[in-house]
C-alpha cells in the first residue's frame, strides 16, 4: 500500500503537504507491515520507522483507524524528505548527534529523543493537519 492512499482515504488536503514535503510524491512511498524482530528493538511508543522511502508501520494500525495511520504517516513523510535532503549518512549523523546532544545536556532518552531536531519538524508539520 502506498501512502499517497492512506491519506487520500482520510481526506487529508495533500496539496499542503506536498508543498511541505517536496519533492517526495507520497503515491512513491511504501507502507510495510513491520516485523516482530524490527519491532522488538522499537522503544516503547514507536509506532513506525522510516528507512529511506519506506515506511514501516506496526502492523496493528494499518488496517485501523484512517484518520490516525494519516497523522502518522504524514509524520513520516516528513523524515522520507530529511532523507531525501541530507541523504542516508547525513540523515544518520544529524538524527543521532542531534539526540546525543541531548543526553550530553542531562535529558533522558524520552526528552532526548522529543528534541531531536529531525524529529521537531515532523512533529510541527504533523501538527498542521490535525
Amino acid at each position: 500500500m502506498n501512502a499517497g492512499r492512506v491519506l487520500t482515504e482520510a481526506g487529508v488536503d495533500t496539496d499542503e503537504l506536498r508543498v511541505l514535503i517536496h519533492p517526495i510524491q507520497p503515491e512513491q512511498v511504501w507502507l510495510r507491515s513491520a516485523t516482530p524482530l524490527m519491532m522488538r528493538f522499537w522503544g516503547s511508543g514507536i509506532q513506525a520507522m522510516t528507512v529511506r522511502r519506506w515506511i514501516f508501520v506496526d502492523p496493528g494500525l494499518l488496517n485501523g483507524d484512517r484518520a490516525k495511520l494519516s497523522l502518522l504517516i504524514i509524520h513520516e513523510l516528513v523524515h522520507v524528505r530529511q532523507w531525501s535532503d541530507l541523504g542516508v549518512l547525513g540523515f544518520l549523523s544529524s538524527y543521532l548527534g542531534s539526540y546525543l546532544r541531548g543526553r550530553r545536556k542531562g535529558l533522558n532518552h524520552r526528552d532526548s529523543y522529543r528534541a531531536i531536531d529531525l524529529e521537531v519538524e515532523a512533529r510541527e508539520i504533523q501538527a498542521r493537519f490535525r
